[in-house]
Formats: C-alpha cells, structure tokens, sequence
C-alpha cells in the first residue's frame, strides 16, 4: 500500500508535470526588478530609511545580527518608543519589509509613526550562522528547537534592545513562531513578563490540536523516524549548506515556464488564494529564502502529533532522566500575565483559528482580532495588498492603549 507521504508527493510531481505541459505564459525575457534582490540594508537605504546592524550574543555562545531602524524617512535621532518584531520559522528579519516594494511594510510603518524598531533574527538563518566555538557545516551547531531560540536568543535580544534604549520594557510583535517563542519564554521565565509592555502576535504557533492539514499531519505522525534519519545522516540543517535552494528555485522558477506553477504552490502552502499577495514579489521571496533546523520542524510536528504544546519529546527513558516523567511537560502558558493580541484568520492553514481562540482563553490577559477577508492565510500577514487599514492601524491603536516605561 502506499504511504500517504509517497502519495502526496506522486500528486505534486504529477502537478507540476501537468502544469509545465499546459502553460501558456512563457517568459517574455525580462530580467528581474534589481530592487527584489537587494540586501536588508541596501533595501531600506534605498527606500530612505536608516538601518544599523547590531550583533548579539546569547548566552550559550550563537551570534545574531539583528536590524535597527531608530527613526522613520522624515525623523532624526531616535525614536521613543522601542518595538521587537521576531520573525517565523524559515524567516529572517527581511520579512518585516515584504511589503515595501509595492506599499508600505510593518517595519517601516512603525518607524515612521515614533516607534524606534528593532528587527530581529534567530539562530541558524541568514543572520545568525555564527557561535564562538560551534561550526555551523557541523550538525551540532544546529541541534536546536524553537524552544532554545525562546529560552536563549529571544531573552538576549531584548535585554540587549533595553540596554542600548535605557527603557525598562518594550513592544513586541511576532509572526508564526515569533508568537511560539514568547510563550516559551514568558511561561518559563516568568521575570521576563515584565519587559513587554504588549505583545502583538500574528498568527502565533501554540496549541495545535486542531491542526487538519493533511500534508504535515502525515509528517507529523512520522516524527520519530524522521528525526532519527536526520540524526544518522548527519543531516540537521534544513536544507543542507551544500544545496543552494535559492538558485535552484531561481533556475527552475524565475522567468521559466514554470514561474507560474511555482507562484501557485507557493500561494496555496499557507491556505486559500486571498486575493492579497502581487505575484510580482515572488523573486524577493526566493532571495531571502534561509535555513533553519531540522528540529524547529519537528519540534512543531511533535505537538501536531501530540495535540499538545509541550517541550521536545525525547523519549519515555530520557524524558524521565530530563523532566522526571514520560511525557514532556505542557508548556505553562496560563502563567502568562502580559497583554497580548491574537491576530488570526479563517484560512490559515499552519495555525489554525480554534488552536488560536483556545490560546486567547487560557492566556490571563488576551483579546482577539480575526481578520475580516475569510480568505486571509497565514503569509498575508506579511505580504497584503492592504496592510495599513486591514491590520497596521488596528494593531497599533491596541498596542498605544499600553505605555512603555
């Protein structure tokens, strides 16, 4: 019988297959707008927006640039109001800036409304391949979850951001696992409550039991086997530093009879068509494609498997050793006092809206906000057409009702 895995991928290959086929729209020989394959920092300069790199390190030894802009395109100095915005899984900073291109991003809409903000990065992407003594073409250099990056990297940055600011807290807003880290680390080291004034998370990884969608469910229930693979082959970067995934998806999808297939799977991975995200974007997206680990995946496959959000699942005998029982312990997010915004949509299909409302019950101090197009899917958060109205505005008029001291 075949696997649902194997199934799954017959119906992609034979997808593309019929796509390529069938496609009318050849390329007319264009060569891509130079601004979407620009660099972080020669984006917003070339957008007018000042940008100082700051490398930080974590106390157990990763190094991470993180991405300041202290004031917006007509300001100077810097801005009072400090705000971190923590990227998802497979992200980097740049995706706080998607939509620049066409509009206005997140990043650059808090700059120009007086709030000094800071991007941030994680461990193993683009900006965060470096550790005093870890090699990161070495597979220990990567053995790691969301849980390290909640416990490790998010803590130090903010308590680099408040030294720098002098301020005793600040704003925060996470997308996808941006949300997942600060419930790891607000329930774990509960002193760090106090350094959020709000918390704003888009779309927030959490709880996962009603997590339906076919593709990760299959991954899921194979979690075990996978990461055993992955640890026998040596093989914990996701993908591996030897396969260039940009280049191969530049070649196979940019200005090919495939670009439009390419454009469709990548649209439809995070749920319905919304009609919000310009195709034109898509080289931009390809270009700052970046690494993670293989345990960050499994780590959220585990909790789909579970139906739980828990720490990793080591196994009955070393889960004893570590936590003292056979399953990992719950993450406690009902300790979680700070103020905080759940922004979630109906056709999300990586973080689902009943595992969202469910997160917004047990938190001590949660409202939600569902996004009014039914067809909202978990990307559009970074990439709308009508970012300001549908989501910037409100966001901030929550955020502003909370002070910073």
């Amino acid at each position: 019988m075949m696997s649902p895995l194997f199934s799954f991928w017959k119906k992609v290959f034979l997808f593309i297959l019929f796509e390529a086929i069938e496609a009318q729209n050849f390329s007319d020989g264009n060569s891509v707008d130079p601004d979407l394959l620009l660099d972080l920092e020669q984006f917003l300069q070339k957008h007018g927006y000042p940008v100082e790199p700051h490398e930080i390190m974590t106390d157990d030894g990763y190094l991470v640039t993180i991405f300041r802009i202290p004031h917006g395109q007509n300001g100077t100095g810097v801005n009072t109001k400090p705000i971190l915005m923590m990227h998802g899984l497979t992200g980097t900073a740049y995706n706080f800036l998607f939509n620049e291109y066409f509009n206005k991003s997140i990043a650059t809409y808090f700059a120009d409304h007086g709030y000094d903000v800071w991007l941030g990065n994680t461990r193993g992407n683009t900006y965060g391949r470096k550790h005093v003594k870890l090699d990161p073409n070495k597979s220990k250099f990567w053995k790691f979850s969301w849980h390290e990056i909640g416990l490790h990297d998010l803590p130090s940055i903010i308590d680099y951001i408040l030294e720098i600011t002098g301020r005793k807290n600040l704003y925060y807003i996470g997308h996808s696992q941006g949300g997942t880290i600060f419930y790891v680390l607000a329930s774990l080291k509960p002193e760090y409550q106090k350094k959020f004034a709000q918390v704003s998370l888009m779309a927030p990884g959490g709880l996962m039991g009603h997590f339906n969608n076919s593709f990760f469910n299959g991954l899921a229930k194979n979690h075990r086997r996978l990461y055993r693979i992955a640890v026998n082959a040596n093989f914990l970067e996701l993908p591996p530093s030897w396969f260039n995934l940009t280049n191969f998806l530049t070649n196979l999808c940019i200005g090919t009879i495939m670009e439009n297939t390419c454009k469709r799977i990548f649209i439809t991975m995070y749920g319905e068509h919304s009609g919000e995200y310009d195709e034109r974007i898509f080289p931009m997206l390809i270009n700052t494609l970046t690494s993670s680990s293989v345990m960050q995946a499994l780590h959220y496959a585990q909790n789909i498997d579970s139906g739980r959000f828990r720490q990793w699942d080591f196994g009955k005998k070393k889960n004893m050793e570590i936590y003292g029982q056979i399953e990992p312990p719950d993450y406690p997010v009902e300790k979680i006092e700070v103020p905080v915004a759940i922004y979630y949509s109906s056709s999300d299909i990586m973080a689902f809206p009943e595992d969202e409302e469910e997160m917004c019950r047990r938190l001590k101090n949660c409202i939600k906000y569902k996004m009014a197009n039914p067809n909202w899917n978990h990307f559009n958060f970074l990439l709308s057409k009508n970012p300001i109205q549908d989501l910037y505005k409100p966001l901030m008029e929550y955020m502003e009702t909370f002070e910073i001291s």
